[in-house]
């Protein structure tokens, strides 16, 4: 990445690497209909992991400016973002509080490559192995059940699976003080959903009401997803609430 290509922007790797890929794209290096290098050689270019140029490629995706098809590499559809308004988590520290104010009960756990329903929210990392856990998020107090959650961990930090038993924090913790590494970043997604019913029976609420989702995945500094949890949680005691503050800069 060279110094001229003003859409390097301080911040992770793949971001970086993202931001210098969409100046390509508007200045017309990559002209719309064209396909971006492959993989390997963008690996290459920047001395960076196969892991960090997808999460470039997935954030490039997600602005609308490129396709990605399998086995056909990325191919450039806009030359600017597409509109809309995107919400980017100023902090973490309120999520991490989350974790460690309340308790995750392990009923089960699994390896294996997910199914389908849990396989999306994986991306092209779904066909890969993981460690599969599933088991009721309590209170403090470990009696009021908050939402069933099924988490999903890299395979390379398959080794955590014993602490499970004795487990008193979050997952992310423990693998960031097993391995060395660091969460960087957690995007997160919620949606409405029909409650299934292992999630119902577990939190002793109706199958007819509705549940609401909360996806969370956590990445590195390289843009390798450590973990996912899937948080679903009864829809009629359950509420979202976020300070939006208005942004100022370049204003005046």
């Amino acid at each position: 990445m060279t110094s001229t290509e003003s859409g390097a922007k301080p911040g992770p790797r793949y971001a970086q690497v993202s931001d210098t890929l969409q100046h390509r794209i508007a200045e017309g290096t990559y002209a719309v209909g064209a396909l971006l290098p492959t993989e390997l050689d963008l690996c290459q270019e920047f001395g960076i992991s196969r892991h960090t140029v997808r999460e470039a490629l997935r954030r490039l995706a997600e602005a609308g400016l490129v396709q990605r098809r399998q086995g056909s590499g990325s191919q450039v559809i806009s030359a600017s973002p597409k509109g809309g308004y995107v919400h980017t988590m100023h902090s973490l520290n309120e999520l991490f509080q989350y974790a460690a104010d309340t308790h995750l009960r392990v009923d089960r756990i699994s390896e294996g490559v997910p199914p389908a329903p849990l396989g999306a929210v994986l991306g092209d990392q779904a066909g890969q192995h993981w460690v599969i856990l599933e088991g009721l998020r309590l209170d403090a107090a470990g009696r009021l059940p908050i939402c069933w959650s099924t988490v999903l961990i890299n395979q390379a930090f398959a080794a955590i699976v014993p602490d499970f038993a004795t487990l008193t924090g979050a997952i992310y913790r423990l693998i960031e003080d097993r391995y060395g590494v660091m969460v960087d970043r957690v995007e997160q997604n919620i949606r409405a959903m029909p409650i299934s019913a292992e999630a119902a029976a577990e939190l002793g609420v109706s199958r007819r009401i509705w549940a609401v989702q909360v996806v969370r995945r956590y990445l590195d500094s390289e843009g390798r997803l450590m973990l996912v949890s899937v948080n679903d949680h009864p829809g009629d005691r359950f509420s979202y609430s976020m300070q939006l503050q208005k942004d100022v800069r370049g204003r005046g």
